[in-house]
């Protein structure tokens, strides 16, 4: 493929990096048994919603982001949903506050970024024109060409990590990285780089160039990471001025290549040094040192080999994993991973679990699957309105 053929650039890919990038999204399809709907003229939560983000602002309330700009909000948790506008038909891949829970910011496809000051109660639009490549950026678009062109095409912005209310991190397709310091007034992009291979071929080089980032977590306003397509794993510890490469260390096994690693959707972190990366193949990495090294560890589940999408580390050491095709693992503090379980069948896949605290948390993703529990896991309830 040349690499200046940018329209075309995902139908010239191999199968496998198409088959990724729909995956991430939750475009592959799944099938499960219906439920039973509230009648049509109060319904807010339909078989056709993919949802892909959770906010959790208490015990009882929940913002939830999904395709077709779709917010629904809850305040108690789950048993009535409002339909919160948005101004857009994008989809709204992530969402994130800072710690007042007034202040948040929500990313998504074409560039969308919104933000709230009051709650999630009402959004405003914002980031102006955040293009894939670093030659439209500089000059600011194409004035000869439309966006409609696909001359500077948008950059679908996958994951935000916020800050502080002054201050969040956004991150997307072909390595894009956007920041944002005083409120989102101003975003400055930019292509976070990986060093280049000059031994790879055409294909491996796409691995170093402007791989696909895909969840962004800053842990305080020094130290955040990065992670993404080919195993990527970035780290940096002055703000995002400089970034490092760490998934060095998950080559040998069942790698022997570091162009060989499996792409990451999600990283979490439960301290300044316990972290967990999750992704293809069913595969899971951690680390007991601050991320600057990574070990497998086995799902336990020889069945699993579908993506994990999202992982959720709580305080207490106890862990989440959920994936593609419903699948669940998960453990208590100390313990190894096994299968989990909502209670009742999944087949469908599951974008994101997150967890207040050692008792609220949530699970959503396709086919309007929304699920919580109040004590810890031990039961789950499906939440449709």
């Amino acid at each position: 493929m040349k690499r200046d053929d940018r329209s075309g650039r995902f139908c010239a890919l191999p199968v496998r990096r198409v088959a990724v990038l729909l995956a991430a999204l939750g475009m592959l399809s799944a099938c499960r048994s219906e439920p039973a709907w509230e009648p049509m003229a109060t319904q807010t939560v339909y078989l056709s919603d993919r949802f892909y983000d959770l906010a959790l602002l208490g015990p009882k309330q929940a913002l939830i982001s999904g395709y077709d700009g779709k917010l629904l909000k809850t305040e108690d948790s789950g048993v009535s949903w409002k339909r919160v506008e948005t101004g857009t038909r994008n989809a709204l891949y992530s969402i994130d506050f800072a710690a007042d829970k007034k202040t948040g910011w929500m990313v998504g496809q074409g560039a969308e970024i919104l933000k709230t000051i009051d709650g999630g109660q009402t959004w405003t639009e914002q980031g102006g024109h955040i293009y894939l490549s670093d030659e439209c950026r500089q000059a600011g678009g194409d004035p000869d060409a439309t966006e409609q062109a696909n001359k500077c095409p948008l950059a679908p912005l996958f994951a935000v990590s916020v800050i502080d209310a002054n201050s969040a991190v956004a991150i997307g397709d072909r390595s894009t990285l956007t920041k944002t310091t005083d409120g989102g007034k101003t975003w400055k992009t930019s292509t976070l780089k990986s060093p280049m291979n000059a031994g790879a071929d055409e294909n491996s080089m796409i691995a170093f160039e402007d791989p696909v980032l895909y969840d962004v977590l800053f842990l305080n306003a020094s130290t955040g990471f990065v992670v993404g397509e080919f195993g990527k794993i970035f780290k940096t510890v002055d703000g995002g001025k400089t970034w490092a490469e760490k998934e060095a260390s998950l080559v040998g096994g069942d790698y022997f290549d570091i162009q060989e690693l499996p792409t990451f959707f999600d990283i979490d972190f439960r301290n300044d040094n316990e972290g967990i990366a999750v992704g293809l193949d069913g595969r899971i990495a951690r680390s007991n040192d601050g991320g600057e090294t990574w070990n497998w560890v086995s799902n336990n589940v020889d069945a699993y080999d579908a993506p994990f999408y999202s992982a959720d580390l709580l305080p207490d050491g106890s862990v989440w994993v959920v994936g593609a095709s419903g699948q669940v693992v998960s453990a208590a503090a100390g313990k190894e991973l096994g299968q989990g379980t909502f209670g009742t069948q999944v087949t469908n896949w599951i974008r994101d679990i997150e967890f207040y605290d050692k008792d609220n948390g949530w699970a959503i993703g396709g086919f309007g699957f929304i699920m919580n529990t109040t004590d810890g896991g031990k039961t789950w309830f499906r939440r449709i309105g």
